[in-house]
């Protein structure tokens, strides 16, 4: 399984205006910002230039779109934004896919909120 890297995440910290924490393990979830899920989309167009940094750069968008849509379910604008981005580089993003798409369950309540956007994206 592919993990976010520690020069993606310093590139990230600093465009982002993010304060670098040397014990952070879970990045992507402590800074997790919703309110700047567009803003992280448009970062990811004009700022990513490796695979690592691409990876990286999602798994932040995952992370704050998910809470972004359990208080923005109807915003599908975003969610169209980001569903062009996961489809254009599936295999780059498959870890993110299968993680967010909780396939080893079918209980609901364990599920992400974003969990049945995310498992459209198989059938696509």
């Amino acid at each position: 399984m592919r993990h976010p890297t520690a020069l993606a995440i310093d590139k990230f910290n600093r465009l982002l205006n993010f304060t670098e924490d040397q014990y952070s393990q879970d990045w992507e979830h402590e800074c997790a910002a919703p309110l700047r899920v567009k803003e992280f989309i448009d970062c990811y167009h004009e700022n990513t230039n490796t695979d690592d940094e691409k990876f990286t750069l999602m798994a932040l968008i995952l992370s704050s779109f998910d809470v972004y849509f359990d208080e923005h379910p109807e915003d599908s604008r975003t969610w169209e934004a980001l569903k062009s981005i996961l489809l254009s580089d599936m295999s780059l993003h498959k870890d993110h896919i299968e993680y967010y798409s909780c396939v080893d369950t079918e209980v609901e309540e364990e599920w992400f909120s974003i969990t049945s956007l995310v498992r459209t994206l198989k059938n696509d």
